[in-house]
């Protein structure tokens, strides 16, 4: 897969028929790969390059309707995840005030068309482009026989009677509810990030810890314990993972701190993985670090046990 990071240099890289499809893809939900997989699929029928086009940062941020929202992905893990899909091209739009105030008619004929030579424009059901969001299926199939390309909308995907979206990811992750938020991804919700130094309270009680600071940009689950996995050097390792305060040692800010099971290693300063598996309790401001101790033994018999039911589930797949 080949990313391109401005206009320009689509124009200048792209130089046969593409099919196109465009969107933010944070985190690229089950809807999201709902478009991909039929841009694959009518690129595999067509012969023709498929395209997808994305914006960095979000628009929703730029414009300020959102500025404090959190993302589920960066976008390096967003192109790891599109390139493993198996598309051609990766544009990702630099998102400014320029490309804010150009009309849906401009990006139309001067982006999708004459840079990317899209043939085939496929786009979910509320993705919108252009100044005032005017760009639309409706725009995109008003103009398609005069300017002599396809257009075909892809319907969103319903877990259970709720329609997919980031929005309703974002929701989920942020209460805690990771679990049903991988029903949405199709695989448990992760984060990145660099081991730092901590107070060392956890390895003082028996518990030591990973201290992981992540992207201030990409949203952490909601405050609580979690059973989930650390990714160190490529090997998943099962963990008991804390967002929190650590209230039963004062006022502090939120951390991200794994204990990773039958593990010994000095990782500080490495990049690591965190995965969401499911959440174990609420934080809790213990009277006494005896209190915590043993609330802390019960948790990790807690996370072994649901790490030992998902890897027989995994194994009982086909």
């Amino acid at each position: 897969m080949i990313t391109i990071h401005t206009i320009d240099q689509a124009g200048k890289t792209i130089h046969s028929p593409c099919v196109v499809t465009l969107g933010n893809f944070d985190g690229i939900h089950l809807g999201h790969q709902a478009l991909l997989d039929r841009v694959l699929k009518v690129s595999q029928k067509t012969g023709l390059a498929s395209c997808v086009v994305t914006y960095d940062p979000n628009p929703a941020v730029i414009l300020g309707k959102r500025p404090e929202m959190k993302s589920l992905m960066t976008f390096a893990d967003k192109e790891e995840w599109i390139r493993r899909k198996g598309i051609d091209f990766l544009v990702a739009l630099p998102f400014n005030k320029e490309l804010a105030e150009m009309s849906a008619e401009s990006f139309l004929e001067e982006i999708l068309l004459k840079q990317l030579k899209a043939k085939n424009i496929i786009i979910g059901f509320n993705h919108c482009f252009g100044k005032e969001r005017r760009g639309n299926y409706e725009l995109l199939k008003e103009y398609s026989e005069k300017l002599k390309y396809s257009v075909e909308k892809v319907d969103p995907v319903f877990l259970k009677e709720t329609k997919l979206s980031s929005s309703y990811v974002r929701k989920l992750i942020a209460e805690g509810n990771v679990k049903e938020a991988a029903s949405c991804l199709n695989r448990c919700y992760s984060v990145s990030g660099v081991v730092v130094g901590g107070h060392k309270r956890g390895r003082e009680i028996g518990f030591p810890t990973a201290n992981v600071q992540t992207n201030v940009n990409i949203l952490l689950p909601g405050i609580g314990v979690y059973a989930g996995l650390t990714t160190v050097e490529g090997i998943e390792y099962p963990s008991m993972i804390n967002i929190g305060r650590n209230p039963t040692f004062g006022a502090n800010a939120v951390t991200l701190e794994s204990n990773i099971f039958d593990f010994q290693k000095n990782i500080y300063d490495q990049t690591i993985r965190i995965t969401f598996t499911e959440k174990i309790r609420d934080e809790i401001k213990f009277s006494g670090v005896e209190k915590l101790i043993a609330q802390l033994k019960q948790d990790e018999i807690a996370a072994r046990n649901i790490f030992k039911t998902t890897t027989k589930e995994k194994t009982s797949n086909p």
